[in-house]
């Protein structure tokens, strides 16, 4: 077999909030002594950044990067508030690659799809989640088209087999690994504020019509202005500025100067764990960035409720079951007081987060290495 049909690729063609879950897993992969090939594919600077900058933290570079040019549109500053193209524009530009791997490692939901445009067929496919979701998203019957699926834990473990007929071997709990990164990743030293005041840390979906993003901004910002005496980390999912020309919305925060804010729509921190690992009080909607932060440790979390939606018994809000769900202002006020005083959820926070994170004597990163190189039956050398 030639060395062309000897590959593995990691896939690193969405965002860059897909890259730190899959970042360490390629890496760990690249350093096992097998015959494969491993190759990483960047499809934008961004992606590229993180990767360079995580194999120099871990010395680990036995790997081929393809870095996909970027489209001329998107060197213009602020291109429609755009960060990277979309991921059909990188698939095209590498399908020579994929067509002869031996093995495919993607974070991309709908990837499959896009191989059976090209009529791609002979890569084994595995998907590793990037997050914890509870939406009916994550668990699309789509996602049966996978060979594998790399889950975080129980919890998606049975609800993955209710939503479709699994097959055997096809789901394997590995943890999330990006715990793995903010481990190596984590500051201690770095200070936010001028102060030692509580910092909140408002974080909402990026997907509109379940986000409380567009409904409660405003309402957020004015109450943290008024209230001095408490820090506010506003660092919306950066996907809220990419998508926002698209979408029609305007993102008047960007121009907010107030001592005791600070407004974040894009930078590595939003992403990186930083803030996950800095703030006191979590305030979302129905982001799984909750479940960093619970793993991280467990602390107060306040849910908006920005739609009246009939939350309690549903699974897409199985989240909510971490903190204290508001529906209006006032509930929202009294959430943020108590919420400096006690953590009321710290118990269930911290059965909940064995229930969804997979944890064992091996690193999350590690688990997904090895699982690759079983499940293709390379011999190590």
């Amino acid at each position: 077999m030639s060395k062309q049909n000897k590959t593995v690729l990691f896939l690193f063609i969405n965002g860059p909030h897909h890259v730190y879950h899959l970042i360490l897993p390629a890496l760990r992969f690249s350093a096992l002594k097998n015959e494969m090939e491993t190759i990483f594919i960047s499809g934008n600077p961004l992606n590229t950044k993180i990767i360079n900058d995580t194999k120099k933290i871990t010395g680990l570079n036995n790997f081929t990067l393809i870095d996909i040019p970027l489209p001329l549109r998107y060197r213009i500053k602020n291109y429609k508030n755009r960060l990277y193209p979309p991921v059909y524009t990188r698939i095209k530009k590498v399908i020579k690659y994929l067509r002869n791997a031996n093995a495919i490692i993607s974070t991309s939901h709908n990837f499959p799809e896009y191989l059976s445009k090209y009529e791609i067929k002979k890569p084994t496919l595995i998907y590793l989640y990037h997050g914890t979701g509870t939406r009916a998203y994550g668990f699309e019957p789509s996602l049966k088209e996978f060979d594998h699926i790399l889950i975080p834990g129980q919890y998606h473990k049975d609800r993955l087999i209710k939503s479709f007929p699994v097959k055997d071997g096809q789901l394997e709990m590995v943890g999330v690994p990006k715990l793995d990164w903010m481990k190596i990743k984590k500051s201690k030293s770095q200070r936010l504020f001028n102060n030692d005041n509580p910092i909140f840390y408002y974080n909402p979906h990026w997907k509109i019509e379940f986000s409380s993003y567009l409904k409660w901004k405003d309402v957020i910002l004015e109450f943290f202005k008024q209230k001095k005496f408490y820090n506010l980390i506003f660092s919306p999912h950066p996907l809220i500025q990419h998508l926002s020309k698209k979408t029609g919305y305007e993102l008047n925060e960007k121009n907010i100067v107030e001592d005791n804010i600070l407004v974040d729509l894009e930078s590595d921190q939003c992403l990186d764990g930083t803030y996950t690992s800095m703030a006191d009080v979590y305030i979302g909607d129905i982001s799984s960035m909750v479940t960093e932060w619970v793993m991280e440790k467990p602390r107060p979390c306040i849910f908006i409720n920005a739609h009246n939606v009939n939350w309690k018994g549903n699974d897409d809000y199985y989240i909510w079951r971490f903190g204290k769900v508001v529906n209006e202002l006032k509930e929202f006020e009294d959430a943020v007081k108590k919420s400096t005083h006690h953590n009321d959820f710290e118990k269930i926070q911290k059965k909940l987060k064995n229930e969804f994170i997979y944890s064992s004597d091996k690193s999350s990163s590690d688990l997904c290495a090895r699982f690759i190189e079983t499940k293709l039956s390379i011999p190590s050398k």
